[in-house]
């Protein structure tokens, strides 16, 4: 039977020789709060997305969830909504941003604090501001934007999300309403060791579109023939790994990390 949804327990069983773990409170918390929330919210998914570790250790929790996937412009687009939890049991909105405060969140650098209350300051010059003169008394002021740490947790995983993403290839189907939904009649890849076998998810089903077509490099996948299960890991982002277990026919992601792009990958290729 083909899976609807990845289920949290086997992500955990099968990503945990990579490092992608949570408490064992959390993990009870999980199986109980995720359900929950996703009646609450409306959702026809709702799953662990990943955790984003912190300087104060209060990790973010956060979880991913949508109703409907369509097919526009030539891509897969998911009509996505995020949560964040710091213990797993009580979880919260995590707020689309837009353009601007992107931009400004992707200037933040180093480990979230977890403290989802704190604002980071960023100074940018005034646009209307008059050139200044020798004769000018007072420097010219820049603006100064208070940025809320919940913005910057957001924009991460937006980032995460869109270079990563990974399902099986021909996983999913477009049905007669241009929707892409599971494919009941998936019969497993053929080739679970090789990049050609999984895509990303914004990929439209039977596109062709591959990890193998992503930069060389960027992707690295090691699998063990005896238990039938695929690991694959992101180099550019260190700490996202996707799992598929070919005797189970499930599948499943998970980050752990600090949220940040590995900018020395393109000296290590």
């Amino acid at each position: 039977m083909v899976q609807l949804e990845p289920n949290i327990t086997l992500v955990l069983k099968h990503l945990a020789s990579c490092g992608a773990v949570v408490s064992a409170e959390q993990q009870a918390a999980l199986d109980h709060s995720i359900p929950i929330k996703r009646i609450e919210a409306g959702l026809r998914s709702l799953t662990l997305w990943g955790r984003l570790t912190t300087l104060n250790g209060k990790d973010y929790l956060v979880a991913e969830g949508y109703n409907v996937a369509s097919s526009k412009e030539g891509a897969a687009v998911y009509e996505t909504k995020y949560f964040y939890s710091q213990d797993g049991a009580r979880w919260s909105d995590l707020q689309p941003v837009d353009s601007e405060t992107a931009s400004r969140c992707a200037r933040i650098k180093g480990m979230l604090s977890g403290d989802p209350a704190k604002n980071y300051e960023l100074e940018e010059k005034d646009p209307n501001a008059p050139e200044p003169s020798p004769e000018a008394e007072e420097e010219v002021k820049p603006l100064v934007f208070q940025i809320p740490e919940l913005a910057v947790l957001r924009c991460r995983v937006d980032v995460i999300a869109a270079a990563t993403s990974v399902i099986p290839t021909d996983s999913t189907i477009l049905n007669a309403a241009s929707q892409v939904v599971p494919n009941r009649l998936f019969a497993g890849a053929a080739y679970p060791e090789k990049l050609e076998s999984y895509q990303h998810r914004f990929s439209l089903p039977s596109s062709g579109v591959t990890l193998a077509q992503d930069l060389r490099g960027t992707w690295a996948v090691q699998y063990d023939a005896f238990k039938g299960v695929a690991q694959v890991r992101s180099l550019l982002f260190p700490g996202y790994f996707f799992y598929y277990a070919a005797n189970e026919l499930t599948w499943g992601s998970l980050y752990v990390g600090d949220g940040l792009r590995n900018n020395d990958l393109i000296f290590m290729l």
